[in-house]
């Protein structure tokens, strides 16, 4: 092989290996938290046909948990709960904001007895000392007053560490 194109495929090749960033280790661990909700504007709803519907309401409150204290925001893109059987679904997004920064993502679920909540969870989109960080579960919980629901969420944490 010609001695100028080994050269240069060696230099080439340590180039390409100084700018691909190393890889990162991934760290696993139980997530756990405690999460209060209070309803700060009701969005809009209405009932037809025996279908309570909601959309774009808004919920803030805080969470306590693996991560530590954080507020908790969470903005429901439908909850439609049937008033005959109390049975439904919902779905959102979410925001927690902690002191380190701030993680996102979406929840969804059934509701049963006309306020019991299950479903499920993933996030992630974090940012500052968050970001890496990916979190995924299971939810539970109840609407204790009309405007208020108080939830736990199990599940797995991921932090992805450069």
């Amino acid at each position: 092989m010609n001695k100028k194109i080994l050269m240069s495929t060696i230099a080439l090749l340590a180039l390409f290996m100084m700018i691909i960033s190393p890889a990162k280790a991934i760290t696993k661990g139980p997530y756990v938290a405690e999460i209060e909700i209070d309803r700060v504007d009701p969005g809009t709803e209405w009932e037809a046909n025996g279908i309570y519907h909601n959309k774009n309401s808004y919920w803030d409150g805080t969470v306590i948990g693996t991560l530590g204290s954080g507020r908790f925001e969470a903005w429901f893109n439908h909850i439609s709960v049937n008033t005959a059987t109390g049975k439904g679904t919902f779905s959102g997004k979410w925001r927690i904001t902690f002191p380190e920064g701030t993680l996102m993502g979406s929840a969804r679920g059934k509701i049963t007895g006309g306020n019991i909540l299950s479903g499920t969870f993933a996030g992630g989109h974090g940012t500052d000392d968050l970001e890496g960080v990916r979190k995924m579960g299971s939810l539970e919980g109840a609407m204790t007053t009309a405007t208020h629901i108080s939830m736990e969420a199990l599940g797995t944490i991921y932090n992805y560490i450069s």
